[in-house]
């Protein structure tokens, strides 16, 4: 029979750890309320200084084509730096979000790709394809 696994982290090095985050909490952006549009398809986030921000629901991961009745369930976690949809099973790092981050590398790498292409246009007006 396989030995158990040992924790090998202290708890002193638990503690510091805990310490060394709470310095840096300080600069995290925190949400107090989330909200969803279903006329803009879009997410808005009230942060705790009053600034707000919104993001389209069709660039976030797990969103996209979703119905009004799960886009509108949203709970904050982490003290306002998490947000859930427990009827998508989705969650997302707010910090991720305001950097651009709105799911896996993968993920964004095909919604990229998705991107059209912009047309070319020739020295003759004309139209043409990459």
């Amino acid at each position: 029979m396989p030995e158990p696994a040992r924790v090998v982290t202290t708890d002193a090095e638990i503690d510091a750890a805990i310490v060394r985050a709470r310095k840096y909490a300080k600069y995290d952006r925190r949400i107090v309320k989330a909200t969803y549009s279903k006329t803009t398809d879009t997410l808005r986030l009230v942060f705790e200084d009053g600034a707000t921000y919104t993001l389209p629901c069709t660039r976030i991961q797990g969103l996209a084509g979703a119905s009004e009745k799960d886009l509108k369930r949203i709970q904050i976690l982490g003290d306002g730096t998490g947000l859930l949809w427990p009827l998508l099973d989705v969650a997302h790092y707010v910090p991720g979000l305001l950097a651009g981050v709105y799911g896996s590398e993968k993920w964004m790498t095909a919604l990229y790709k998705q991107r059209k292409k912009p047309k070319l246009v020739d020295p003759a007006g004309r139209h043409k394809q990459e």
